[in-house]
Protein backbone atom coordinates (compact mmCIF):
# COMPACT_ATOMS: atom_id res chain seq x y z
CA UNK A 1 0.00 0.00 0.00
CA UNK A 2 1.53 3.38 -1.12
CA UNK A 3 1.96 5.95 1.87
CA UNK A 4 -0.96 8.03 0.85
CA UNK A 5 -3.37 5.15 0.27
CA UNK A 6 -2.65 4.00 3.84
CA UNK A 7 -3.12 7.82 5.21
CA UNK A 8 -6.19 7.83 3.52
CA UNK A 9 -7.38 4.77 5.02
CA UNK A 10 -6.40 5.59 8.42
CA UNK A 11 -7.62 9.19 8.18
CA UNK A 12 -10.97 8.61 6.33
CA UNK A 13 -12.25 5.33 5.36
CA UNK A 14 -11.53 3.95 9.18
CA UNK A 15 -12.62 7.31 10.63
CA UNK A 16 -15.87 7.31 9.27
CA UNK A 17 -17.57 4.34 10.44
CA UNK A 18 -16.34 5.49 13.68
CA UNK A 19 -17.84 8.87 13.88
CA UNK A 20 -21.00 7.04 12.67
CA UNK A 21 -20.62 4.20 15.52
CA UNK A 22 -20.80 7.51 18.15
CA UNK A 23 -23.08 9.41 16.47
CA UNK A 24 -25.26 6.43 16.40
CA UNK A 25 -23.93 6.00 20.62
CA UNK A 26 -25.35 9.49 21.41
CA UNK A 27 -28.81 9.22 19.41
CA UNK A 28 -29.03 5.71 21.03
CA UNK A 29 -28.41 7.06 24.32
CA UNK A 30 -30.97 9.96 23.99
CA UNK A 31 -33.88 7.71 22.59
CA UNK A 32 -33.86 5.20 25.68
CA UNK A 33 -33.30 7.94 28.45
CA UNK A 34 -32.38 5.42 30.65
CA UNK A 35 -35.56 3.52 30.85
CA UNK A 36 -33.89 -0.25 30.46
CA UNK A 37 -31.07 -1.37 32.42
CA UNK A 38 -30.31 -3.95 29.65
CA UNK A 39 -30.39 -1.06 27.24
CA UNK A 40 -27.98 1.17 29.10
CA UNK A 41 -25.76 -1.27 29.76
CA UNK A 42 -25.58 -2.38 26.42
CA UNK A 43 -25.23 1.22 25.40
CA UNK A 44 -22.05 1.26 27.12
CA UNK A 45 -20.60 -1.48 25.79
CA UNK A 46 -20.82 -0.10 22.79
CA UNK A 47 -19.48 3.40 23.89
CA UNK A 48 -16.26 1.43 25.63
CA UNK A 49 -15.59 -0.83 22.44
CA UNK A 50 -15.94 2.18 19.98
CA UNK A 51 -13.42 4.33 21.97
CA UNK A 52 -11.03 1.01 22.07
CA UNK A 53 -11.15 1.12 18.59
CA UNK A 54 -10.70 4.51 17.87
CA UNK A 55 -7.51 4.75 20.24
CA UNK A 56 -6.19 1.29 18.86
CA UNK A 57 -6.46 2.52 15.64
CA UNK A 58 -5.35 6.15 16.35
CA UNK A 59 -2.10 5.08 18.19
CA UNK A 60 -1.24 2.00 15.49
CA UNK A 61 -1.21 5.01 12.65
CA UNK A 62 1.20 7.47 15.20
CA UNK A 63 3.16 4.76 16.00
CA UNK A 64 3.64 3.56 12.41
CA UNK A 65 4.25 7.68 11.35
CA UNK A 66 6.88 7.72 14.14
CA UNK A 67 9.03 4.62 12.70
CA UNK A 68 12.25 5.78 11.60
CA UNK A 69 11.52 8.95 10.95
CA UNK A 70 12.54 10.52 14.88
CA UNK A 71 15.85 12.69 14.36
CA UNK A 72 17.96 13.89 17.44
CA UNK A 73 16.83 16.90 18.84
CA UNK A 74 18.98 20.11 20.08
CA UNK A 75 20.44 19.69 23.48
CA UNK A 76 17.25 20.56 26.13
CA UNK A 77 17.67 20.62 29.78
CA UNK A 78 16.11 17.25 31.80
CA UNK A 79 14.75 19.83 34.22
CA UNK A 80 11.99 21.12 31.52
CA UNK A 81 10.88 17.59 30.93
CA UNK A 82 9.90 17.51 34.52
CA UNK A 83 8.33 20.69 34.46
CA UNK A 84 6.26 19.80 31.59
CA UNK A 85 5.54 16.47 32.68
CA UNK A 86 3.97 18.02 36.30
CA UNK A 87 1.97 20.33 34.09
CA UNK A 88 0.12 17.92 31.56
CA UNK A 89 -0.47 15.49 34.54
CA UNK A 90 -2.67 18.32 36.01
CA UNK A 91 -3.56 20.05 33.15
CA UNK A 92 -5.36 17.09 31.74
CA UNK A 93 -6.81 15.87 34.78
CA UNK A 94 -4.74 12.57 33.66
CA UNK A 95 -5.42 8.95 36.24
CA UNK A 96 -1.67 9.16 37.89
CA UNK A 97 0.28 11.32 40.04
CA UNK A 98 2.78 13.45 38.13
CA UNK A 99 6.53 12.22 38.67
CA UNK A 100 9.08 12.52 41.60
CA UNK A 101 11.85 14.57 40.26
CA UNK A 102 15.68 14.42 40.58
CA UNK A 103 18.09 16.46 40.78
CA UNK A 104 19.74 16.31 37.10
CA UNK A 105 21.08 18.98 35.69
CA UNK A 106 22.16 17.19 32.16
CA UNK A 107 20.76 17.14 28.45
CA UNK A 108 18.56 14.96 26.22
CA UNK A 109 18.55 14.99 22.82
CA UNK A 110 15.61 12.34 22.81
CA UNK A 111 12.36 15.10 20.83
CA UNK A 112 10.77 16.22 23.79
CA UNK A 113 7.09 15.74 23.18
CA UNK A 114 6.92 11.89 21.60
CA UNK A 115 8.76 11.21 24.92
CA UNK A 116 7.03 12.90 27.34
CA UNK A 117 3.89 11.36 25.13
CA UNK A 118 5.37 7.62 25.75
CA UNK A 119 6.47 8.13 29.02
CA UNK A 120 2.81 9.86 30.15
CA UNK A 121 1.18 6.39 28.15
CA UNK A 122 3.77 4.03 30.16
CA UNK A 123 1.94 5.30 33.36
CA UNK A 124 -0.95 4.88 32.46
CA UNK A 125 -1.10 1.95 30.92
CA UNK A 126 0.73 -0.07 33.95
CA UNK A 127 -1.87 1.52 36.06
CA UNK A 128 -5.21 0.58 33.13
CA UNK A 129 -3.71 -3.17 32.90
CA UNK A 130 -2.58 -3.51 36.40
CA UNK A 131 -5.32 -2.09 37.84
CA UNK A 132 -2.92 -0.62 40.89
CA UNK A 133 -1.62 2.78 41.59
CA UNK A 134 1.68 3.83 39.83
CA UNK A 135 4.37 4.93 41.51
CA UNK A 136 6.19 6.78 39.34
CA UNK A 137 10.04 8.38 40.38
CA UNK A 138 13.13 9.24 38.47
CA UNK A 139 16.71 8.26 39.19
CA UNK A 140 20.12 9.73 38.06
CA UNK A 141 22.78 7.13 36.70
CA UNK A 142 26.05 7.22 35.24
CA UNK A 143 25.43 8.91 31.61
CA UNK A 144 21.67 7.86 31.93
CA UNK A 145 18.08 8.89 33.48
CA UNK A 146 16.09 6.16 35.11
CA UNK A 147 12.51 6.36 34.73
CA UNK A 148 10.39 3.87 36.72
CA UNK A 149 6.67 3.06 37.12
CA UNK A 150 5.93 0.45 40.22
CA UNK A 151 2.96 -1.35 40.33
CA UNK A 152 2.55 -3.70 43.86
CA UNK A 153 1.14 -7.12 42.68
CA UNK A 154 1.62 -10.63 41.92
CA UNK A 155 3.93 -12.32 39.06
CA UNK A 156 0.67 -13.12 37.12
CA UNK A 157 -0.98 -9.41 37.55
CA UNK A 158 0.91 -8.19 34.00
CA UNK A 159 1.95 -10.44 30.76
CA UNK A 160 4.97 -8.20 29.59
CA UNK A 161 4.42 -9.77 26.21
CA UNK A 162 0.91 -8.44 25.70
CA UNK A 163 1.83 -4.98 26.98
CA UNK A 164 4.90 -5.01 24.56
CA UNK A 165 2.59 -6.37 21.56
CA UNK A 166 -0.70 -3.90 22.03
CA UNK A 167 -0.46 -0.58 21.15
CA UNK A 168 -3.41 0.62 23.16
CA UNK A 169 -4.43 -0.63 26.29
CA UNK A 170 -8.28 -0.22 27.46
CA UNK A 171 -8.99 1.67 30.45
CA UNK A 172 -11.40 2.91 32.67
CA UNK A 173 -10.80 6.23 32.63
CA UNK A 174 -11.73 8.76 29.88
CA UNK A 175 -10.10 11.87 29.03
CA UNK A 176 -9.44 13.42 25.11
CA UNK A 177 -5.90 14.29 25.13
CA UNK A 178 -3.81 11.72 23.16
CA UNK A 179 -1.21 10.78 25.84
CA UNK A 180 -2.27 6.81 26.49
CA UNK A 181 -0.04 4.95 24.32
CA UNK A 182 1.31 1.49 25.16
CA UNK A 183 4.90 0.48 25.38
CA UNK A 184 5.49 -0.16 22.10
CA UNK A 185 5.29 3.66 21.38
CA UNK A 186 7.95 4.55 24.16
CA UNK A 187 10.53 2.37 22.91
CA UNK A 188 9.94 3.59 19.77
CA UNK A 189 10.71 6.78 20.63
CA UNK A 190 14.03 6.00 23.26
CA UNK A 191 15.38 3.14 21.32
CA UNK A 192 16.98 5.03 18.16
CA UNK A 193 19.03 6.89 20.89
CA UNK A 194 20.37 4.19 22.68
CA UNK A 195 17.56 4.25 25.14
CA UNK A 196 16.15 0.68 26.88
CA UNK A 197 12.81 -0.01 27.89
CA UNK A 198 12.59 -3.24 30.97
CA UNK A 199 9.46 -4.49 32.32
CA UNK A 200 10.47 -7.11 35.48
CA UNK A 201 8.79 -8.43 38.33
CA UNK A 202 10.31 -8.98 41.78
CA UNK A 203 9.55 -8.63 44.95
CA UNK A 204 5.83 -8.29 44.87
CA UNK A 205 5.61 -5.54 42.58
CA UNK A 206 6.17 -4.71 38.68
CA UNK A 207 8.93 -2.10 37.88
CA UNK A 208 9.06 -0.74 34.27
CA UNK A 209 11.90 1.10 33.43
CA UNK A 210 13.21 3.46 31.15
CA UNK A 211 16.66 4.53 30.41
CA UNK A 212 17.28 7.82 28.80
CA UNK A 213 20.93 8.14 27.34
CA UNK A 214 22.07 11.79 29.19
CA UNK A 215 24.26 14.52 27.80
CA UNK A 216 26.60 16.46 29.96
Amino acid sequence: MKPEDERAFFGHDLATPITNLLGAHYLLKLALKGENPAAQEALEILAANTRSLERMLGWYWRLRELEGSLDASAPWPVEVMFTRLKERVEEEGLPLKAPKACSCPARLQIPPEPLEVGLIGAAITLGAASGREVDWTFERGEGVLFSRFVAEGDEDLLDPGRLFRKVYWPSRNQFPAWLDPCLPYLRTVIEPFGGSLELVWEESRWTLTAALPLLP
